[in-house]
């Protein structure tokens, strides 16, 4: 049963890094029809690689996904709307657009 819910453990650590990485393929316009070949790859390097090596491929991976989605986040913050000081109902305009 404590190899179960290890597993079970893993299982919801390492999807969403599996995911991450393909989404990451993603942006540099790697094919959808790869996405599914790409997310077995990924899996099989985690759960292959010795315990050790494990826990440092999911630190990194962590640490580094996880900056390149604050950088997104950071990078589009600047494209996101912003709040028309002049409108009384609370319309929202984007960067630089004019006004209607």
């Amino acid at each position: 049963m404590d190899d179960l819910t290890r597993l079970s453990e893993q299982v919801a650590m390492l999807a969403p890094i599996v995911a991450a990485y393909v989404g990451v393929a993603k942006e540099f316009r790697m094919p959808s029809r790869y996405n599914h070949l790409l997310s077995l790859a990924v899996a099989a390097l985690f759960v292959l690689v010795p315990e050790p090596v494990q826990q440092t491929l999911t630190t990194i991976s962590v640490i580094g996904l996880t900056a390149s989605g604050v950088y997104h986040f950071t990078k589009k913050r600047d494209k996101l709307v912003i709040e028309d000081s002049s409108s009384d109902d609370g319309t929202f305009l984007s960067k630089g657009a004019g006004k209607p």
